[in-house]
């Protein structure tokens, strides 16, 4: 039976204890407004999108919804490159795409149904270059993302801990490693129901060796050393907010009303890490289809925090250009229901 991934957006959510780690909002001492800018795509090019990425003339975004998974357009020229990449099982195409990155000058993605990480050339975009199945190390992995060619790091249902490095060639476990952030002490670890209610979001920087790791629900960010893959060392964390949830069946998770929803996206470039922060509860937003962050909150990759920026509307996803200062975010109106991508530079 395949793995369904479980969208963030639809879940409901967790537990009530405290944490004792810093508040992550109260790190930043500058605080300022910023001000997008519409990037100028064709309006009916653009679909249903949920994730974004950049490469250095290129923006992806990726839609979950519709019978092709990519969209991609000409930064430098804003014009409209094409629909790639079909829905099915066969070489060329995929199921889902749960994550949508930069890797290797190209994009990389990962399938959860068909247990595949792809890599797709930008001067080809309609075939999957290499694909590697991941199933035997774990048959639920959430999100995968390459640390290299021949490793990477994953989400899933792992035994006490909420990360793994995976060899993709053997399709086996290197090392988990990782705690849950509600407590220190390794035997509250093992609970079914943690991988589904913290919901975490990904990025690595291949210059610094550094993944940044970021909870959809409650509030809790850390930052891991990967020089050394086999021991990963924790950085920074902060965050003090616990999800809010009941629980389901087989480890499943019911979100409650008054569960904080923290990080949406996070991304980065080799200068910064920018993650796209809600924190507060559902019932907050504008509209019932609308979900997403209206705070970018920036950091070095030592975990510092640096900057936070409040923004006037909600984004739903966030990338950030790999050579310039400059952060490109996917927004749905709520007014009409219309999506559109802005720009910013990070000050």
């Amino acid at each position: 039976m395949k793995f369904i991934y479980i969208v963030a957006s639809l879940l409901i959510l967790t537990s009530c204890r405290t944490s004792n780690n810093v508040d992550l909002l109260s790190e930043f001492r500058e605080d300022t407004k910023g001000e997008t800018q519409y990037v100028s795509f064709p309006k009916d090019s653009i679909l249903n999108p949920i994730k974004i990425a950049c490469t250095d003339s290129t923006i992806a975004l990726s839609d979950i919804f519709h019978p092709t998974f990519l969209t991609l357009y000409n930064y430098k020229t804003n014009k409209f490159i094409g629909h790639f990449i079909n829905r099915g099982t066969g070489k060329d195409e995929v199921n889902l795409m749960t994550t949508l990155k930069m890797f290797g000058g190209g994009l990389e993605f990962w399938d959860p149904n068909n247990h595949k990480l792809c890599t797709i050339d930008i001067n080809a975009p309609n075939v999957i270059k290499e694909s590697d199945y991941l199933k035997k190390a774990c048959d639920k992995l959430f999100k995968v993302y390459h640390i290299d060619k021949y490793k990477s790091i994953a989400t899933g249902v792992f035994p006490n801990y909420p990360f793994a490095v995976i060899d993709n060639c053997s399709d086996s476990i290197i090392h988990y490693f990782g705690i849950y952030p509600y407590t220190d002490e390794r035997e509250n670890t093992t609970k079914a129901e943690s991988p589904f209610a913290y919901q975490w979001y990904c990025h690595y920087d291949a210059t610094s060796k550094t993944m940044v790791a970021a909870t959809l629900s409650g509030s809790f960010i850390s930052f891991y050393d990967l020089t050394d893959y086999k021991k990963p060392r924790l950085i920074k964390k902060a965050g003090n907010i616990l999800p809010q949830y009941s629980k389901g069946k087989k480890g499943s998770v019911r979100f409650l009303p008054n569960n904080i929803y923290g990080f949406v996206d996070v991304a980065g470039n080799s200068k910064y890490c920018v993650a796209l922060y809600w924190g507060d509860t559902r019932d907050k937003f504008p509209h019932p289809n609308i979900f997403g962050g209206d705070k970018l909150l920036i950091y070095d990759w030592n975990g510092n925090a640096i900057k936070k920026i409040q923004l006037k509307h909600i984004y739903i996803s966030l990338t950030v250009h790999p050579t310039l200062n400059k952060i490109f975010l996917v927004r749905k109106n709520a007014s009409n229901m219309e999506f559109s991508v802005e720009s910013i530079d990070i000050p």
